[in-house]
């Protein structure tokens, strides 16, 4: 399957269960590889960080198997991440098109 690459600035949305009560949070990605762009921002690949709205920093976790930069997989829309709880990634670039 193809999926839009995600970038720093790029945001995914999940909950997070490490409060008294669960919280849903976005993250926003801030960072990335440090020697491949899409579309002039830093592409997002496994091991990015993001900063949460829960207060959580959180973690790429799955990408594509097909694709990699810095021999690290490319972060993309519909991909997996964390912080206590999981996050999926929903924005990505709209003409940069990474299969799996």
């Amino acid at each position: 399957m193809v999926k839009k690459q995600s970038t720093v600035g790029c945001l995914g949305i999940g909950i997070c269960p490490c409060h008294i009560t669960p919280q849903s949070y976005t993250t926003i990605f801030v960072t990335g590889s440090e020697s491949v762009e899409t579309n002039q921002k830093v592409s997002a690949i496994v091991g990015t960080v993001g900063i949460s709205s829960c207060g959580h920093p959180t973690i790429a976790l799955t990408g594509s198997k097909s694709v990699s930069k810095e021999i690290k997989e490319s972060h993309r829309v519909g991909d997996i991440g964390a912080n206590c709880g999981t996050y999926v990634v929903v924005t990505g670039s709209e003409d940069v098109l990474v299969g799996d």
